[in-house]
């Protein structure tokens, strides 16, 4: 039976076939042994609820001191000498999870009966969501099989952007989190730059949504019944722009710039001191990601000085101590982002060996160099691709999944300790969870199995198990969708230009004229087959919230393929008219109707995107990504304002003026995504 495959995600590391299956009945039981610890009875009821909700059947979890029946069960094991003495059975297979680490499990199904788990509560727990992905994919008739299975990195996991603009409800994370459990990552983290209650604080997170004391120790408990480690992050040194632009902390700011905290002035330590203090005791785990990345201003304003007697590098790396003594205080030991250590690779050995370092890349590269080095540094290092979400309308899979399979095979390769995929929200986190599973799943994949899946493997495992029926076309439509970013004129670093050529200005934009009509044409073409496809599914997958979110991005897709084409009409329009094209009454009426129709199709739009986004999260920061379309209505306006007052000279039979000089003037101000954020840090001396 070698040619049969396998619905399971990750892809187990060792797979015997057996003969003939296992029938599950409204008899059979779930079995505990005696002594089983409290997360297993997590890890049955969760079984259970699969089972039911695959099945229609309700099966009884029973914790025996032996068993009443010799068939007719699943076992769930934490221990297997006692799996021995309570099966009396000498489970010979046991023994090949010797030396696979706490993590390693076992699930062994023949026609009588499933024994799953291995030695520990991790064990188990794994073999049962292996357990529940059969239960999903194979329903009553489970074929008999023997999976030996360990992950090839021990921590997998994902970081949510909560800072830039979109905070989750605790409803959405409970979610994630059991995805995250059932594909066998461990680690969740939320990127925090300003969004939590602080006690000491409470002005920095009001107005923005932010999770509260009260919801981490809720989620704290949830994540750790499911052995996912809710792990603190919390930026410390750059990107506290948000902070430090409050009036009573910008004393703190290294610079104008008030991007980053200063690290000559002691109050700046005595701050997060208390920023520490309110937020670390929420959580159970004893790591703290103090960030500290991307510190443009250091040695640029008030530590100047300092920078130049003892260098960029050792001001860094002081600061970098400190806060590890800090994170000390409060029992946690310290990871950071290792982007500012590379521009100084003789202070790595430097760094303290308890400290972890976050290797970030989120471009597609045949290597990461920079993962040699932290490993020769002999600290502990993390692998941290992304999912590729952010700056573009629809992910960019084709770059996320080989900048995640790299990362993975590279940190396995030179013995990374994990794996953390990362989700951005730049700009006002408009993109929708929807569309970010597939990046989440495919982290969890190929940590689990150290790069080693195929990515066809992995697209007809997920859509059969996320999407249930119909799921291998949602997912060809996600890839088909993906697809699209690497079209002539689209790709662009760290994002795609359909964002961009989205919210660029209608009649002068700077892309108008980059990204080629036939890339268009196509979009459009792509964007009809996919919305039929995913709205086809809509009736019989499991995941509806989903596949709507992915087809309102289907339609924002399309839609900025038909503004482009509609401004570069115009823009041919307007130059023909200029050298004396005829019927320009016509010419401007019709532009002008094309910008009218832009203008209603976006407003209804907006009011999809508003719902969409309540039913993930809090209201939270919505005003940054809705600013966006608002701005871009105001140049609809704008735009149509011209072309009226051109038109009004037509009738009333003068010659227009069509030179666009004082339009893009009076267009300068009008700014998208990152460029007022590179304004100011260029205004600053900064960049």
């Amino acid at each position: 039976m070698a040619d049969q495959a396998l619905c399971i995600i990750p892809q187990p590391k060792q797979v015997a076939w057996g003969e003939g299956a296992f029938q599950l009945t409204p008899e059979t039981a779930i079995l505990l042994l005696p002594q089983a610890p409290a997360s297993a009875r997590v890890a049955a009821q969760a079984l259970q609820q699969e089972i039911a909700d695959a099945t229609g059947l309700h099966l009884p979890i029973y914790k025996l001191a032996r068993p009443d029946r010799t068939s007719g069960y699943i076992l769930l094991v934490d221990d297997w000498e006692q799996a021995r003495a309570f099966t009396q059975e000498p489970l010979p297979f046991a023994g090949e999870l010797d030396g696979r680490g706490e993590q390693a499990y076992c699930v062994d199904v023949d026609a009588r009966r499933v024994i799953a788990g291995g030695d520990g509560a991790l064990a188990l727990h794994y073999a049962a969501q292996t357990c529940r992905q059969l239960a999903r994919g194979e329903h009553t008739r489970w074929p008999s099989v023997r999976l030996v299975d360990w992950p090839s990195l021990p921590y997998r996991g994902v970081m949510m952007d909560v800072s830039r603009g979109k905070v989750p409800t605790v409803d959405t994370i409970k979610l994630v989190i059991d995805e995250l459990a059932l594909y066998k990552a461990n680690v969740l983290q939320f990127y925090t730059e300003h969004t939590f209650a602080f006690a000491h604080h409470p002005r920095i997170g009001q107005g923005c949504g932010s999770l509260t004391n009260e919801d981490i120790l809720e989620l704290d408990a949830y994540a750790r019944e499911r052995q996912i480690e809710l792990i603190p992050n919390l930026q410390s040194f750059g990107h506290c722009a948000h902070i430090l632009n409050m009036p009573e902390y910008a004393h703190l700011a290294e610079s104008e710039a008030r991007w980053s905290l200063c690290p000559t002035d002691e109050r700046t330590y005595a701050f997060l001191d208390d920023l520490y203090a309110d937020m670390l005791p929420a959580f159970g785990s004893p790591v703290l990601n103090i960030g500290c990345d991307e510190t443009y201003d250091l040695g640029k304003g008030r530590s100047t000085d300092a920078a130049a007697q003892k260098g960029t590098g050792r001001l860094y790396l002081e600061h970098i101590l400190r806060l590890r003594e800090l994170a000390q205080r409060y029992g946690r030991r310290i990871q950071l982002w290792g982007d500012i250590l590379l521009h100084y690779p003789d202070l790595v050995p430097q760094v303290p060996d308890d400290v972890t370092l976050l290797d970030w890349h989120y471009e597609a590269q045949d290597d990461y160099p920079s993962v040699q080095l932290f490993a020769e540094s002999g600290r502990d290092f993390w692998v941290c691709p992304g999912t590729s979400s952010w700056n573009t309308l629809f992910p960019r899979i084709e770059n996320s999944n080989r900048n995640i399979s790299t990362l993975a095979r590279l940190g396995v390769e030179h013995g990374a300790k994990g794996l953390l995929n990362t989700d951005w929200g730049d700009n006002g986190h408009y993109q929708p969870i929807g569309q970010c599973w597939y990046g989440y799943i495919y982290g969890a994949e190929q940590a689990w199995t150290g790069g080693a899946t195929p990515d066809e493997t992995f697209d007809a495992c997920f859509g059969r198990l996320f999407f249930g029926a119909g799921g291998e076309a949602i997912v060809q439509a996600m890839r088909a969708l993906g697809r699209l970013n690497t079209l002539p004129g689209m790709p662009r670093g760290n994002g795609s230009h359909s964002v961009f050529a989205l919210l660029d200005e209608p009649l002068v934009g700077t892309l108008t004229d980059q990204i080629p009509r036939a890339t268009l044409e196509e979009i459009v073409q792509v964007c009809a087959r996919v919305e039929q496809t995913l709205r086809a599914a809509l009736a019989a997958t499991r995941d509806r919230l989903s596949v709507e979110e992915m087809i309102y991005s289907t339609r924002m897709m399309d839609y900025m393929a038909r503004k482009v084409m509609a401004s570069q009409d115009i823009a041919a329009d307007v130059q023909e008219l200029a050298q004396g094209g005829d019927d320009a009454a016509a010419v401007l009426t019709r532009d002008v109707a094309r910008l009218d129709a832009l203008d209603s199709e976006l407003v209804e739009l907006d009011e999809v995107f508003r719902e969409q986004w309540l039913r993930r999260a809090r209201n939270s920061e919505i005003r940054i990504a809705l600013g966006h379309l608002a701005g871009l209505r105001a140049r609809y306006a704008a735009a149509r304002a011209w072309l009226v007052a051109r038109l009004a000279e037509v009738q009333a039979g003068q010659s227009p003026d069509y030179d666009l000089s004082a339009y893009r003037h009076s267009a300068e101000s009008y700014e998208i995504l990152g460029q007022s954020f590179l304004r100011r840090m260029r205004e600053a001396g900064v960049l």
